[in-house]
């Protein structure tokens, strides 16, 4: 059983890197096509529909990647001291993509200066990346996306820093807590601006959190938008490095 694993996750894993180079080829031929024929309204049109398509799929076979490294155990976490401000430019950069639903961002950096998160750097970008970006996709128009870094106490009663990413989205239910950060997840909420989904993102987020000692859970009621909460071990920054 063990071998049959291994071998469907570098199927897995094959399969998804060899798609990179065609998407890109198709990508580009629809570009050509804009470019040389844009007079002819039917070609514009099958030229839409393939440049909108396109630019998911990429997204999908990244997951695919990702879900197959960390899996496969080839992914390899750099845990150390960070300061949070590495955060205060990846929120910065969903704004925009938030105006575009009528969506307010707010952020509320950590206020201990003092304070850095155990974690490593890639990786911590890609899971609050991730929670972001399902705030964005699954909140319905004219809502409020809160971003906080606070510090906290642990399960262990250790010194750790939470990330807490809030929503005013249709919450999620009972049963859909159940399978929340399973592979290939479909829950009943769907996004509200005809994203893309794949159900995978949830997945890595859990399997980076925990592979870099952390945790992470979700507070919600059907209803009544979701809290996606995120905890790291954290340490206080040298006075040298302070400057």
């Amino acid at each position: 059983l063990v071998a049959l694993t291994l071998e469907k996750d570098d199927s897995l894993g094959l399969a998804a890197h060899d798609l990179k180079n065609p998407l890109s080829g198709i990508f580009a031929s629809a570009q050509l096509l804009d470019r040389h024929f844009p007079q002819e309204p039917k070609i514009q049109q099958l030229v839409k529909i393939i440049m909108e398509a396109s630019p998911r799929m990429p997204d999908i076979i990244t997951n695919l990647l990702d879900i197959n490294r960390i899996e496969t155990g080839t992914v390899r976490v750099n845990i150390h001291l960070i300061r949070p401000e590495i955060l205060n430019s990846l929120v910065e950069g969903y704004h925009n993509r938030a105006l575009e639903k009528g969506i307010i961002l707010h952020y509320q950096p950590l206020e201990d200066k003092r304070i850095g998160i155990m974690a490593d750097a890639q990786a911590l970008h890609q899971i609050v990346d991730n929670l972001i970006s399902n705030a964005v996709k699954y909140s319905p128009h004219w809502k409020n996306i809160w971003v906080r870094v606070l510090a906290a106490t642990t399960a262990e009663n250790a010194s750790g820093v939470r990330i807490e990413v809030q929503d005013e989205g249709p919450g999620i239910s009972a049963e859909d807590k159940k399978k929340l950060f399973g592979k290939f997840a479909r829950l009943t909420a769907h996004p509200t601006g005809g994203e893309n989904s794949t159900g995978l993102g949830l997945s890595i987020v859990k399997k980076l959190v925990e592979i870099q000692h952390g945790r992470v859970w979700c507070e919600s009621e059907s209803g009544k938008g979701a809290t996606f909460i995120v905890e790291f071990l954290s340490a206080t920054i040298p006075e040298a490095n302070m400057l």
